[in-house]
């Protein structure tokens, strides 16, 4: 995975801190990301108020990106919120996922009530497999 940092400059303590968390929490949640890009901007707030913004791109590969957006004091702060709302919609993300695959669809479990001897006791079993697809899984 690559990481793409842009608009730090010479600040080289928040640079390593961005690289390390990015590079090691995608991989502890599991995430195969291709390219990761952070953001930074510096911005003149309306009357004083905040004027650091930072924004986190993750790419994956056949899904959509996963993109935040935050403002703050400073530009340590906005990336420490941006990667906690990016945690987040991944966590969110996985769990939507396991959720999908620990239910099988409607039409799949009404097929298989439908056969004769079935109940809904019972685990489904496996569709019978021809001996052409035997073949082409072993070879």
């Amino acid at each position: 995975m690559r990481v793409v940092i842009e608009g730090l400059g010479e600040d080289r303590a928040l640079r390593t801190l961005v690289n390390g968390k990015v590079t090691t929490s995608l991989a502890r949640l599991r995430v195969f990301a291709t390219t990761a890009r952070v953001q930074f901007a510096s911005e003149t707030g309306a009357k004083g108020g905040p004027s650091a913004h930072c924004s986190i791109t993750i790419d994956l590969p056949r899904r959509p990106e996963l993109h935040t957006d935050v403002t703050a004091e400073s530009l340590r702060l906005a990336f420490e919120q941006a990667f906690a709302m990016l945690e987040r919609q991944v966590e969110r993300d996985r769990a939507r996922g396991r959720e999908e695959r620990r239910r099988p669809k409607k039409y799949y479990l009404a097929k298989r009530l439908l056969e004769p001897g079935a109940s809904s006791e019972e685990a489904p079993a496996p569709p019978p497999l021809g001996r052409r697809l035997l073949r082409r899984r072993t070879a």
